[in-house]
């Protein structure tokens, strides 16, 4: 917990211990934890009270302490009245110009004049760093560096820690054997035009917290008589193509020399512009603020498809850069990125493709503040059913009753969920994705689904006035949006691919057969590919059933015995007009069709039809009294208004001869 929380502060504080420890090039020769201590205050998060009373227990013998208790892992120093004082035992260093100290300090928690000074021993002087401490902050731990030179490596290091009312910790002492080279930005070419408001001017230069660099841009080599001092980090400024050159220095001792050379190249502003680029050209791509560019969708931090007010572009790292964490749907992204132009003939995928000059480092991404969430774009048929994709390559789109294979091709890269692996030609769906690329409006339309603001990415449609393509699998978990109305004023024919286990109304299943009369009875669930007759407690439009099994079963009959077969279809029927097939009316009536004209039924229904010459059947529904018999030549709407003879509507029609839709109808 110790070594965390020392961590946890480390990466928070400025000039402290973390700008060098990782990979440090130099020995520790001294190190001090003060773990063995199990007093309280300091590093269990208490700084007031009665604590650092404890016995202090050292790592290594020879401290002397005076006004200092024991705290928890630490050593409290000073009381209200009287300043402390702690002094390592004698520390050999060997034979080395320069050591390090660094140590963790904490101020009194109630107090704003806390201090610490450290001292030195003879033959050691202290040149630069933390050795003079005033105003400890409150309750707060901070690393802190101190660089001494040896003046006579003969003689043993001692160090003496001075102070009022404060904590102490990780007393650390490093022999300097080598001096660290400092840190300059990484190459890259089309570093921002300087010229641009809000853009970065500058490459970075760190040096190591306990050293002096010193750069030049000139192309000469940097030394304490030649070029820029930097002790922190530094900003140097870029204009053109610029070689940077930077050496550190401890005392005399001097680091290798570093170069890195930058070049300013070409700037486009937004997704157009780039667009119009040469394919292959490699350029610097700005996003302003205002460009309202949004994360369309991020994949596994290597890709990344936006949308800004001019267009949509692909960014392709393909492993030479990486966003970390990876982008996610409806981010803003705003700044500059390097990268080279690809893009086939054609309605293809406009890429950015990364080069070795690319870095995501100046491309921010952050959570919208007061734009309205993305949304996808809508794209509809024309007045043939197809769909023109070809202005929305890469970008997210919605389009509903979908032919795959005619109108587009699904594939799953993003490993979208509730996608299936295969989808069947000619199956219809809604779909929601980043359309990959458009060869033209046909099949070579490829849509990767993805699935945002609730939106389901694939849901598979049954239209009653559409062909259905049954899957040559079951498909799990699926989403299904029929294109059909249930009345609840009459009993409907209704026959789906899936189970229906829960259903607002009531339903009756093809039970038995009583000479003609085809008897049907309560039941509480529809099974996938069975018809039944349904009648819902409130009208129902296109309902949309979820999370469930569309089964590989085609619709199939019921039959009881007879040469009477009740029969589902799922798409529409043309029925024959030799009176072998009957259909339910809406007006609870069983009708031949009329004509070639009027025989087609609808989807998702189910007709009955009558075997060797098997005359017209009844239908006795459980709990309907009035059950259901036979009415010849009326279409299957029931929409047709039936007059007699003498031109007058007649709603209930007896036995006779009729006018039904301009023909004559005998009614028996």
């Amino acid at each position: 917990m110790k070594q965390l929380l020392m961590l946890m502060l480390c990466c928070l504080v400025l000039g402290h211990l973390t700008a060098w420890a990782q990979d440090d090039p130099n020995t520790i020769v001294f190190h001090e934890t003060f773990d063995q201590t199990n007093g309280t205050g300091g590093r269990d998060g208490v700084f007031t009270g009665n604590v650092g009373s404890s016995t202090i227990k050292y790592d290594t013998e020879g401290w002397t302490a005076t006004s200092c208790g024991g705290a928890s892992q630490c050593v409290k120093f000073g009381t209200t009245k009287d300043s402390g004082s702690l002094t390592s035992p004698e520390i050999s260093v060997g034979n080395v110009d320069y050591v390090l100290l660094t140590f963790s300090a904490a101020g009194w928690g109630d107090s704003n004049k806390n201090k610490l000074y450290v001292e030195t021993s003879d033959g050691f002087t202290i040149v630069s760093g933390d050795y003079d401490i005033v105003e400890l902050e409150n309750g707060l731990w901070n690393d802190y560096t101190v660089l001494i030179k040896v003046n006579d490596s003969s003689k043993p290091l001692k160090l003496t820690f001075m102070g009022k009312r404060g904590f102490l910790d990780d007393v650390v002492v490093r022999a300097i054997t080598t001096v660290p080279t400092p840190s300059l930005q990484d190459e890259f070419t089309f570093f921002p035009n300087t010229t641009e408001e809000n853009a970065s001017k500058h490459v970075t230069l760190t040096p190591a917290n306990y050293t002096v660099a010193y750069y030049t841009t000139d192309g000469s080599t940097p030394s304490k008589t030649n070029g820029t001092e930097a002790i922190q980090t530094t900003g140097v400024p870029i204009h053109g193509t610029t070689t940077v050159k930077a050496i550190a220095y401890v005392g005399d001792m001097a680091s290798e020399v570093v170069t890195k050379t930058y070049t300013q190249g070409n700037t486009v502003n937004g997704i157009a512009a780039f667009k119009a680029l040469a394919n292959g050209t490699e350029v610097r791509l700005f996003l302003a603020d205002e460009d309202n560019a949004r994360v369309l969708h991020g994949h596994d931090g290597k890709q990344l498809y936006l949308r800004d007010n001019s267009g949509t572009l692909c960014l392709d790292f393909d492993g030479k850069a990486v966003f970390n964490p990876a982008p996610a749907h409806n981010q803003h992204v705003a700044g500059w990125i390097v990268g080279k132009k690809q893009a086939e003939a054609g309605y293809s995928l406009l890429k950015l493709v990364a080069t070795d000059n690319t870095t995501t480092d100046f491309l921010a991404l952050a959570a919208p503040v007061t734009e309205p969430d993305t949304q996808p774009t809508i794209i509809t048929p024309d007045g043939g059913g197809n769909f023109d994709f070809s202005q929305n390559v890469g970008d997210w789109v919605k389009a509903s009753n979908v032919r795959i294979g005619t109108n587009a091709s699904i594939e799953n890269p993003f490993n979208t969920e509730l996608v299936a692996s295969k989808f069947e030609f000619r199956q219809l769906v809604d779909l929601s994705g980043i359309v990959l690329d458009c060869s033209d409006v046909d099949a070579d339309t490829r849509v990767a689904p993805v699935y945002y603001n609730g939106i389901k990415p694939v849901v598979y449609v049954i239209d009653e006035n559409e062909d259905y393509v049954c899957p040559a699998d079951n498909i799990e978990n699926a989403t299904v949006r029929l294109k059909r109305s249930l009345s609840k004023d009459y009993w409907n024919t209704f026959v789906v691919p899936f189970d229906i286990a829960s259903f607002n109304g009531e339903i009756r299943e093809y039970s038995s057969l009583d000479g003609k009369t085809m008897q049907f009875t309560k039941t509480d669930e529809m099974r996938a590919g069975i018809p039944y007759l349904v009648k819902p407690n409130e009208d129902i439009t296109d309902p949309v059933y979820s999370n469930v099994t569309l089964t590989s079963m085609h619709a199939t009959f019921v039959n009881k015995g007879g040469d009477y077969y009740f029969t589902g279809t799922y798409g529409p029927y043309n029925l024959s007009t030799d009176k072998r097939h009957m259909f339910l009316t809406t007006d609870g009536k069983l009708a031949y069709p009329e004509d070639l004209d009027h025989r087609q039924l609808k989807g998702m229904r189910a007709y009955i039809e009558m075997l060797n010459g098997a005359p017209a059947p009844s239908m006795a529904i459980e709990g309907d009294a009035t059950g259901i018999s036979e009415v010849r030549s009326m279409t299957e709407d029931g929409k047709n208004d039936i007059y007699d003879l003498q031109g007058r509507k007649v709603q209930n029609p007896g036995k006779g001869l009729y006018i039904v839709n301009g023909k004559k109808v005998i009614i028996q």
